[in-house]
Parts: structure tokens; sequence; C-alpha cells
């Protein structure tokens, strides 16, 4: 399972490395589908964190990273954004994106 943060929690993390941030809304049928394929792409990668984060309860952050569909996943290299993935459309797209990253 996904470990939810708020903005303000994804702000005082401090990741070394990659980390990436599932942005959901309750309401959305398709991030719950997105949901599972992270948690299980991130048990077969085991080297990226991935969080969610409802970005019902983050306005502030929808401007700030300019998210305008949910559900989307973003790649950070420490607190920078380096990459973001939407559509999601299986475990192994996703594993192919953080794959790009991760093995630079």
């Amino acid at each position: 399972m996904l470990t939810e943060i708020s903005a303000s929690e994804w702000k005082k993390i401090e990741p070394i490395n990659y980390t990436a941030l599932l942005i959901t809304s309750p309401f959305c049928a398709t991030c719950s589908l997105a949901e599972k394929m992270a948690e299980e792409a991130m048990n077969i990668e085991g080297q990226t964190d991935i969080y969610k984060l409802n970005l019902q309860l983050a306005p502030e952050f929808a401007r700030e990273h300019k998210i305008q569909s949910v559900p989307m996943l973003l790649l950070f290299y420490r607190q920078t954004l380096v990459g973001r993935l939407s559509p999601i459309k299986n475990p192994a797209n996703i594993l192919h994106f953080l794959a790009a990253y991760n093995n630079n």
C-alpha cells in the first residue's frame, strides 16, 4: 500500500535519490487502478519510493507543479521534478518510466 502524504509532509522529505509521487483524487476511478499499478511496480522495482498525494487537499501543489489531470506520477530527484507520467497504462509502463531515469 502506498503511503499517503500531504503537500507539507512532502516538502519535509529529503530523499537521497529518486522518489515518486502519485497524484490522485478520491473520486477518480482510474486513480484507484493507478495506485494498484504503482504498488505493483514499486514492489518489482524496489529502488524508488512512491508516495500518494490527494490533489483535492493540495491546490497550491497542483498550481506549483502544473497538474492538470489525475492520475499522474511525478518523479523527483531529491526535491527537483525530473519527469511526469500520464496516462498510467499498466505496471510495465511505470517500470519503464522509472528505469529511464534510474539507469542514468
